[in-house]
């Protein structure tokens, strides 16, 4: 099973558990908020560990990266949300 398919799976889950409609928008930016605090504190830390403009460059390139990551993985969440949301409006009805 692929961490995509899982991803999806737990916006799923947490969609149909919740009660109500999930915050799309929110869940997106606390996904980018994370993914941001994550390739930060990453690159101070390849900063610190390796103290050369090579390091600058990957740790601002991680930075980016782990931002993207998050991205995707949010984008993919929301649609098990919605897929979640929609299961709950059909069978809890």
């Amino acid at each position: 099973m692929s961490l995509d398919v899982v991803i999806i799976l737990a916006g799923a889950i947490y969609g149909y558990v919740r009660p109500g409609k999930e915050d799309k928008v929110q869940i997106l930016k606390s996904g980018l908020r994370w993914g941001l605090i994550l390739g930060v504190v990453l690159g101070v830390i390849g900063l610190v560990l390796n103290r050369s403009f090579v390091a600058v460059g990957a740790g601002i390139s991680g930075v980016v990266l782990l931002l993207v990551v998050a991205f995707v993985i949010s984008i993919e969440f929301i649609i098990g949300t919605a897929l979640g949301d929609f299961l709950e409006g059909v069978i809890k009805k």
